[in-house]
């Protein structure tokens, strides 16, 4: 559900953003971005909103099955060494806790656009246990094949469709080669291509309400 945050509330969600000791100044928020989102009043940029996401909609997204497709991304991950692991749209850190315990030796980056998102996500993930990086995920700094796995779980599907392709062609520049993406969203949301990715399985999880798409690097 999108609806335009009222411009009082707008600007107030961004002030209450920039105090967020997560927040990076240099980051902007596009205008796609600055909307109500699954009936959150201020979308994901206010911690009131967030945890509301945090409690209720990430639940749904999985199907209340969301340790079912966890265990689907971890799988699909054990295709290639896991030395640097990068969640994009971590969120509250859910999936980033499931990768720790997966992979514990691996050094794990979990991005998000909300500052309040990553708050909550370094409430969950112990200290050092991950970066945690304020960001748009479709225009990343790091340098080409700086990761050999990469995380996109509920992301694609829920942002527009030049935004989702933008994504992917980041996500494909990121990953060294042979390494892979994990997409993990409702089977009809769009599916995405990128130069350079190759689909190598598809599943599902979550009683099916999940489908866990894995591309490799080639």
């Amino acid at each position: 559900m999108l609806k335009t945050v009222p411009p009082g509330r707008l600007r107030h969600c961004l002030r209450q953003a920039e105090s967020s000791p997560q927040s990076d100044a240099s980051i902007g928020y596009p205008a796609w971005y600055l909307r109500r989102w699954h009936f959150l009043p201020e979308g994901y940029l206010s911690r009131r909103s967030v945890a509301g996401y945090d409690a209720c909609i990430r639940r749904v997204y999985s199907a209340l099955a969301e340790a079912q497709v966890h265990r689907a991304i971890v799988s699909a991950l054990r295709r290639v060494q896991t030395a640097d692991l990068l969640e994009i749209g971590c969120g509250p850190g859910h999936g980033l806790a499931a990768l720790r315990r997966a992979f514990p030796c691996a050094r794990l980056t979990g991005v998000d656009l909300s500052p309040f998102m990553l708050e909550r996500a370094e409430q969950r993930i112990p200290p050092l246990a991950a970066r945690l990086v304020h960001a748009d995920a479709a225009r990343f700094p790091w340098a080409e094949g700086s990761f050999d796995g990469v995380v996109a779980a509920h992301l694609l599907g829920h942002v527009p469709l030049d935004v989702a392709a933008a994504i992917m062609r980041e996500a494909a520049r990121l990953l060294r080669l042979g390494g892979v993406l994990v997409v993990a969203d409702h089977p009809w949301h769009p599916s995405f291509e990128a130069i350079g990715l190759q689909q190598v399985s598809l599943a599902r999880a979550a009683f099916g309400f999940v489908a866990i798409r894995t591309f490799r690097r080639v």
